[in-house]
């Protein structure tokens, strides 16, 4: 069987991650083994979140407790979108003592993966983004996401973590005239620029095509009714 690389865990858990980094980690923890004991067979529940640490290969100090609040979260938030986080990450965030720019960088990384989902590449905004990393499923104003987030929503800390993500995360954006960016952990910069300028192509010529068939109907318009005048 092959070694399992990520939990996966609705983005809803994110909240509250700048406050207490440790509580929500405990949660996506909790959150993705009792999600993998349900697709176990044999034993009650209680060996059955013990089997699915197993497999992570995670020591549970209360099995009870990672029952109780695992089932509660799958519940809570079963129709929320899901991402995943690597568990060699999630395990270094753990741990170690993390400043609050390498714990947002995180944010940031994990908002854009749930973003995109299985797409190759997408396009978003920074108020999608700024939502999804307050662990918010729709975009949202930002006065109604975390007072930690909102402190991000600018032009220069957003560039700030965009930077960080594209130096050591692997990831490539792209926002020449354009309303939002576009993103991509998959594809190379050129790909990504390439598939950006060609919807920008699309789009323009759709919009010629339409202001063209505006200004037909206009001149028919008139050409049918002589009498109103040109």
């Amino acid at each position: 069987m092959n070694k399992p690389e990520y939990f996966n865990f609705p983005v809803t858990l994110l909240d509250g991650f700048l406050t207490d980094s440790t509580k929500v980690l405990k949660n996506i923890l909790y959150y993705a083994l009792y999600h993998h004991s349900l697709k176990l067979e044999f034993g009650d529940d209680l060996e059955l979140i013990t089997s699915s640490a197993e497999f992570f290969s995670v020591k549970l100090g209360n099995e009870h407790e990672c029952l109780k609040i695992g089932e509660k979260l799958y519940h809570d938030y079963k129709d929320s979108p899901k991402c995943g986080l690597n568990i060699a990450t999630f395990w270094d965030f753990y741990k170690n003592q993390k400043s609050e720019f390498e714990k947002v960088s995180l944010l940031g990384f994990l908002a854009i993966k749930s973003i995109l989902g299985r797409k190759t590449y997408c396009k978003i905004d920074n108020k999608f983004w700024l939502s999804r990393m307050s662990g918010k499923a729709k975009s949202m104003d930002i006065s109604e996401l975390d007072p930690n987030i909102q402190k991000y929503n600018s032009e220069y800390q957003t560039k700030k973590i965009k930077n960080e993500l594209k130096q050591n995360w692997g990831l490539k954006t792209y926002s020449r005239y354009t309303r939002g960016f576009y993103v991509s952990f998959q594809m190379s910069l050129e790909d990504l620029i390439y598939q950006a300028e060609k919807r920008r192509k699309s789009t323009k010529e759709k919009q010629s095509k339409l202001e063209e068939k505006v200004i037909l109907n206009k001149v028919l318009a008139k050409l049918n009714n002589p009498e109103r005048g040109i």
